[in-house]
């Protein structure tokens, strides 16, 4: 993940750019190029939910995964979870 000394709240509100500037490259390439972006953003997904990101945050990786071809879910549970967090 990025250092961010401007805090979490930072990063996660940058989490946009972020995705973007991994996905649109390799958009028009095979699956195998997409793969390292795949992985990246199913563990970047994966530390939003344990940090408690923000819903957009989470909305954006998913849509990044998506676009990529990436159809695994992440279990309800853990999204319900976040969301709960986020809101504490």
């Amino acid at each position: 993940m990025h250092e961010n000394s401007a805090g979490p709240a930072a990063f996660w509100a940058s989490v946009a750019n972020d995705v973007t500037s991994r996905v649109e490259p390799v958009l028009a390439r095979d699956g195998k190029a997409r793969e390292g972006v795949i992985e990246y953003l199913r563990d970047l997904e994966a530390v939003a939910l344990r940090d408690g990101s923000s819903r957009e945050a989470l909305q954006v990786i998913a849509s990044g995964r998506r676009l990529l071809g990436d159809r695994s879910d992440t279990p309800p549970a853990e999204i319900a979870r976040a969301v709960r967090t986020a809101l504490i």
